[in-house]
């Protein structure tokens, strides 16, 4: 395990649940400042201006530099932080601004452990963001054995398994990394890794190396390994569950769902009483037939269909014993990850253009409710969506689920909902009030099979869409706050 004394003063302040500023000190006067709420990490700022965040969102080109200054202008007037002045000025959306704190004060982190920075002080604060970074102890600890690339060696016949002990869900894992954590399960050496992975050797030692430094494997020789069919403590993660890398599967807690979701999913909304009512009726219609994948779609694109596809997917989750995901199959205009607030990748597309690669390992988890993103955004859709790896990729998921939602593009201007319902058992229809044509909704419903038309959800209906609940009053519709991320994509050590 890595010993630094930074590090060390952050796990300890994650344990104790601190709230507060730790002040680091590095080189030629720098000074770097981390702040605590909870034991969480919610922002990190520097005295250098490259490393602020208005200077990262121009950098990344998160925003443009008059936007910038407008923002800035605008949090002078107001004696606010700019995050919350981006999103005052609607330059960005609030879960957007999160995105980009959290990668920032990642890389200012990385800044600090690179440069080796000392600490130099901690008091106690009580300082709330708008737009917090909401970064734990393992997620920091993973990026500083990344950037210390050192790759594992060993000799030839030696065997490499996972100890048992650690909770691996907190890690923000890369594909590769899962994929690698599911076969050393089983004591696997190097070559056979590389036989069962697809994974280069050097790509192979690179992961390895860094599972070293976090202190999860151990190795023997070929002589010293388990009796096969002998239960040891490592078999413990293994024969758990049936469900594959249901351990593994990185554990999203910093997730911040757009606004209106939040209310969908609030016990005080009535809101939420609609989508429960929703289910038990789509639970009554499966208890008369297979229905285990459910389409969402609607006839044009600014109906809400992806608002109500979340909304339904976390109310299913709520089910004891239920297994639920939720996958976004609109690879051009891809909006769950804006929704549920967290990095478009690993997703989708990066999965279709895998080779030896499990599902599972682009699968993420909020709670209770698994998601796939897209991973970005695809102009060939329907060549992508037409593959037969995509196909299989559903055939997979019935094994695993009990309900499996894919929010599906709209039914105009192009054939992809066609293509999406035809993987389904089932297809529901939201049209939304005031906003669909009825021509439109005329050609989507010539598009569709009728026999897999399950209903029609009529969205932004006034009284029934509504709440007034303490959140204020809401109509259901695309959210400012659930809009595509822009900025840099997430950096893998594997790819450099």
């Amino acid at each position: 395990m890595l010993a630094n004394p930074v590090l060390s003063e952050i796990r300890e302040l994650h344990q104790k649940k601190q709230s507060g500023i730790l002040v680091l000190t590095g080189g030629a006067g720098e000074r770097v400042e981390v702040f605590f709420r909870e034991g969480m990490i919610d922002a990190a700022s520097s005295n250098m201006d490259a490393r602020r965040l208005g200077d990262y969102l121009a950098k990344q080109e998160y925003l443009h530099a008059r936007d910038l200054d407008a923002a800035h202008s605008e949090a002078q007037r107001h004696q606010i932080l700019i995050g919350e002045a981006v999103v005052r000025k609607r330059l960005l959306g609030q879960a957007e601004v999160i995105v980009a704190v959290r990668q920032q004060a990642t890389e200012v982190l990385e800044h600090v452990f690179k440069n080796n920075f000392a600490v130099d002080s901690f008091r106690n604060s009580l300082k709330s963001y708008y737009a917090p970074a909401r970064i734990a102890y393992p997620q920091v600890l993973l990026e500083v054995c990344r950037s210390k690339n050192e790759p594992f060696e060993c000799k030839e016949g030696t065997r490499i398994v996972l100890s048992n002990g650690t909770d691996l869900s907190v890690f923000p894992w890369y594909p590769e990394e899962l994929s690698l954590l599911s076969e050393i399960k089983v004591p696997s050496t190097v070559q056979e890794l590389a036989k069962t992975t697809g994974m280069k050797e050097t790509n192979i030692r690179k992961v390895l190396g860094v599972f070293q430094t976090l202190g999860i494997i151990e190795t023997f020789a070929d002589a010293e390994a388990p009796i096969p069919g002998a239960l040891t403590r490592r078999d413990a993660l293994v024969r758990t569950s049936e469900f594959p890398l249901e351990e593994l599967v990185p554990v999203v807690s910093n997730a911040t769902l757009a606004e209106k979701l939040q209310i969908a999913r609030s016990e005080m909304s009535f809101t939420s009483e609609q989508f429960k009512n929703l289910k038990v009726q789509l639970r009554d219609a499966a208890s008369k037939a297979s229905l285990k994948v459910l389409t969402v779609s609607s006839p044009d694109p600014r109906d809400g269909k992806s608002l109500i596809s979340s909304a339904l997917a976390f109310s299913f989750s709520m089910d004891p014993g239920r297994r639920v995901i939720i996958v976004d199959c609109d690879l051009r205009n891809p909006s769950l990850d804006g929704y549920l607030g967290v990095t478009p990748e690993p997703g989708l597309l990066q999965y279709l253009a895998s080779t030896n690669m499990s599902p599972y390992c682009y699968v993420r988890r909020i709670e209770s409710l698994y998601f796939l993103t897209v991973g970005g955004v695809a102009t060939n859709s329907i060549e992508i969506l037409s593959l037969r790896k995509m196909k299989e990729l559903i055939e997979s998921l019935r094994k695993d689920f009990d309900t499996i939602i894919l929010d599906a593009p709209p039914f105009a201007p192009i054939a992809d909902a066609r293509i999406v319902t035809g993987l389904s058992d089932g297809l529901i229809m939201v049209l939304r009030r005031g906003k669909t044509s009825y021509a439109d909704t005329d050609r989507a419903f010539q598009a569709i099979d009728r026999n897999k038309l399950l209903g029609v959800v009529f969205n932004d209906v006034q009284r029934l869409f509504k709440t007034y609940s303490h959140y204020g009053q809401y109509y259901y519709g695309p959210p400012a706050d659930a809009k595509k991320v822009k900025g840099p994509k997430s950096k893998n050590y594997l790819q450099s």
